[in-house]
């Protein structure tokens, strides 16, 4: 596994780390919107780099 997929898939975690956290723990409304958007962003970036990475791999090379 590369450098950068266990980078992703650290991100990934992370996120899903947040969002679980924003939605079991009874946390003010300002700290509960910052962990969602964490984890928004961290869990978009994560599976778009990791799925372009996968693609880049599958392409046959010539």
């Amino acid at each position: 596994m590369s450098k950068k997929m266990l980078t992703y898939l650290i991100m990934l975690a992370v996120g899903f780390t947040f969002l679980i956290l924003a939605i079991i723990l009874d946390l003010p409304e300002k700290v509960k919107w910052l962990f969602l958007g964490i984890a928004v962003v961290l869990n978009v970036t994560s599976a778009i780099a990791a799925m372009k990475i996968g693609l880049r791999e599958m392409k046959p090379t010539k």
